[in-house]
């Protein structure tokens, strides 16, 4: 501190015996130069338990950082995704195996006929024996031909089972219908918000915003989704009017039998459309038609099949 005879303490306004602070830019009395000089020391006494304290949290070795708990928290979430996972794994397996049992029992009826009818004749030769027993010998093959189908890239299971045959091997996946390959074009867009994808099973609808003529949140009330399949069926699904869709985001639309089924586990932008079924399948077009409040379409998707 150096002498400034022409000041006043900024503390108490006193002129004589003044002092000013190179530090704090202050002038201040000989009594208030040692309350700041006090003051200091205990700023340097906080500033090194705070040295010591970071010092301690560095050497710690237990889990106490904050991100051990987002850890165990995505590692909760996870599990419970698995869970729900095979629970709809073994729900698919079962309807799968009984689906498969059915057939195998209607088939095994007709070998068991061919049996007593080749008992019953005087015709009896080797190369009918071996038919029938090649017969009865795919039967066996079908009771085990499922396989489990699993990814290492991220959580998913299916159950699906592979068919029998000497030319070619079918695969086949429980409550879903092998469709045609399917062409998709925009006739109309209009606007940021757009119909991103179609599950080709009816399972879900994607709506997108994507920010490019405006990064404003879109409120949802009034917004409908027609979807008229070949012409002979028509779903309506009105958007919650406590909906907003945010810029550069999306939602996915499940129907109400994915939602309590294979999309169970989804939670993150997510709506259900309880009144709906299943979105459906088309069997020649399928037009896909995004209204806003106004009654203006945003967008038109056809698909044709």
């Amino acid at each position: 501190m150096t002498a400034n005879i022409h000041g006043s303490c900024i503390k108490c306004g006193k002129s004589g015996g003044v002092l000013f602070c190179n530090g704090c830019q202050q002038t201040l009395c000989f009594k208030h130069v040692n309350e700041h000089r006090d003051e200091l020391e205990k700023q340097l006494e906080d500033l090194i338990n705070q040295e010591n304290q970071f010092e301690n949290d560095l050497t710690k070795k237990d889990d106490s950082h904050y991100l051990f708990n987002d850890i165990d928290k995505w590692k909760k979430e996870t599990i419970e995704q698995i869970k729900q996972i095979a629970k709809q794994a073994k729900q698919d397996l079962r309807e799968l195996i009984n689906q498969s049992n059915e057939k195998l029992l209607k088939r095994c009826e007709e070998v068991k006929e061919n049996v007593r009818l080749l008992k019953e004749s005087e015709d009896l030769s080797e190369i009918q024996l071996n038919k029938l027993s090649n017969e009865l010998n795919n039967l066996k093959k079908e009771i085990n031909s499922f396989q489990l189908i699993k990814s290492s890239n991220s959580i998913f299971l299916k159950i699906e089972k592979q068919e029998t045959n000497d030319i070619s091997h079918i695969k086949s996946s429980p409550n879903e219908i092998v469709l045609p390959c399917i062409e998709e074009s925009h006739s109309k867009r209009v606007g940021s918000i757009s119909i991103g994808e179609i599950d080709r099973y009816g399972h879900f609808i994607i709506i997108e915003h994507n920010g490019l003529t405006t990064d404003k949140e879109q409120d949802m009330v009034g917004w409908t989704l027609n979807r008229s399949i070949d012409s002979y069926k028509d779903i309506i699904y009105r958007f919650p009017n406590d909906f907003t869709l945010k810029s550069k985001s999306s939602v996915k639309i499940l129907s109400r039998e994915a939602s309590q089924g294979r999309y169970s586990y989804e939670k993150n932008n997510i709506l259900v459309a309880q009144s709906i079924s299943t979105w459906g399948t088309g069997v020649k077009t399928i037009i896909n038609r995004l209204i806003d409040a106004n009654g203006d379409e945003r967008d038109v998707l056809t698909q044709t099949f």
